[in-house]
């Protein structure tokens, strides 16, 4: 269900764009806003799972045409210096969003207001009508060379129907490995290898046969924004992740509930929002602190998410679990806005909208990724640890650790430990054990990120980045 929403967002975020400049981007806010509070009135009053999922998915569409408004406002209105402020205030943003996931949605769960989950979103756009509507009010309207009718006729409808298709058909596959097919099956290998060849398609239809693509290939010959396209890809992949992996732990070895789990987490959160603050106002003040920043940020979180690694099943205190994860989030809120204010300043000023654009969309491309990789290591080394121990009791035989997702693992997981004491000692070392794996991915990420990042070129320029 998750996933409908995400396939929604992420695939009209690009598109959206291109529209703003065909209709205005007043009449591009309104219009996601329209359908953004309308779609999530209707799919939190969903009578079917099926229903839901597509209500979501509207809901993310209408997402996706706020967020694109909203990051070409910020980017289009800023200067290079005072940019970095707002910049560090979405990315904050967006940290708390994915953190308060199970903190205050599985607080709504438990009391068993769970569609509230869904219409909370709603009143919350109040905040963005009131920071962006003076701006699109006030924003200049381009100088039209083109009649409507033109600009309709030339939007990249092929391109943007390539990008949808993809967008469905690889999350689909991704989403459905593992859970609801086997890896090796035939649906899912069909509806990866069409998601492949569409991003490939993709790409060269933007590059050799739009007018006006939605995605613009000749960013990709400027290297501080390669760097932090494949930068932004990988951190999003470990702080999506972590707003899912680290509270299982807590909620089926622990035995916690979901809003609890999701308060054990708080540290990270709240270390990755101030430091993103901070790095925007001393980026504000000094750009040449950029890059320093990246590289240091991502070295705190890589060591610091390592020692994830040493979590106990029972551990003697919670303070060293919170230190890690308050050191690790530090890190990371100190590397992630900065990388994404790099992108910016990469590309020309006219420009400038579009790569906000395109890094945000990279950004939940990436923790999209992150989730089904950590999955699906997840159930790999369940499989390995438990399954021979589930199969050769008759309880547990009733679970099927091959067929069970994350959310069958979070439901399931505190009944299986409670109701074969003689054996939670060793599920719960075992679960712990997979999770270890599982969040050992992070280091190999990061790792990724801050090599790119140790190769971005210095500008000459006024603000001397």
């Amino acid at each position: 269900m998750p996933a409908s929403y995400l396939i929604g967002y992420v695939a009209l975020i690009l598109p959206a764009f291109r529209i703003s400049e065909m209709t205005g981007r007043l009449a591009t806010f309104l219009f996601g806003l329209i359908v953004f509070v309308i779609f999530t009135g209707v799919a939190g009053n969903a009578a079917t799972a099926y229903k839901f999922s597509v209500l979501r998915a509207l809901q993310g569409a209408g997402a996706g045409f706020l967020a694109s408004t909203i990051l070409l406002v910020v980017s289009t209105n800023t200067s290079d210096r005072s940019r970095s402020l707002f910049v560090a205030g979405l990315c904050a943003a967006q940290l708390f969003g994915v953190g308060a996931a199970h903190t205050i949605g599985g607080k709504l769960a438990i009391d068993g207001h769970f569609r509230w989950g869904v219409y909370l979103v709603a009143p919350l756009m109040v905040a963005p009508v009131i920071l962006c509507l003076p701006a699109l009010l006030a924003d200049k309207k381009p100088v039209r060379t083109e009649s409507i009718f033109t600009r309709v006729v030339r939007f990249d409808y092929i391109g943007a129907i390539i990008l949808i298709g993809t967008v469905i058909t690889l999350t689909t596959g991704l989403v459905f490995g593992g859970n609801e097919h086997k890896w090796s099956s035939a649906t899912v290998i069909c509806l990866i290898v069409f998601g492949v060849v569409g991003i490939v398609l993709f790409l060269a239809w933007e590059r050799l046969g739009a007018s006006r693509p939605l995605f613009n290939t000749q960013w990709l010959h400027e290297r501080n924004l390669q760097i932090s396209v494949i930068s932004t890809l990988f951190m999003s992949m470990v702080f999506f992740a972590h707003s899912v992996f680290i509270p299982i732990l807590y909620i089926t070895v622990r035995s916690e509930l979901t809003d609890s789990a999701g308060r054990r987490t708080a540290p990270y959160w709240a270390t990755s929002m101030g430091a993103a603050l901070l790095a925007g106002l001393a980026v504000r003040y000094r750009p040449a602190l950029a890059r320093p920043l990246v590289w240091v940020g991502l070295a705190i979180s890589i060591v610091f998410s390592g020692l994830y690694y040493t979590i106990e099943v029972k551990p003697t205190s919670l303070a060293k679990e919170q230190a890690f994860y308050a050191l690790a989030g530090l890190g990371l809120g100190l590397a992630y806005p900065a990388v994404t204010y790099l992108s910016q300043v990469s590309v020309p000023l006219e420009e400038v909208g579009a790569a906000s654009v395109v890094g945000h969309f990279l950004s939940i491309v990436g923790g999209m990724l992150g989730l089904i990789l950590y999955q699906a290591c997840l159930k790999s080394r369940l499989i390995i640890n438990l399954d021979a121990i589930f199969k050769s009791n008759s309880f547990l035989a009733s679970f099927d650790v091959r067929t069970m997702d994350i959310a069958g693992l979070e439901m399931s997981g505190p009944t299986i430990l409670t109701y074969v004491p003689d054996l939670s000692d060793t599920i719960g070392q075992k679960m712990v054990d997979s999770l270890h794996t599982t969040y050992i991915l992070t280091v190999p990420f990061l790792a990724v990120s801050l090599l790119a990042t140790l190769f971005y070129k210095h500008r000459h320029t006024s603000s001397t980045i």
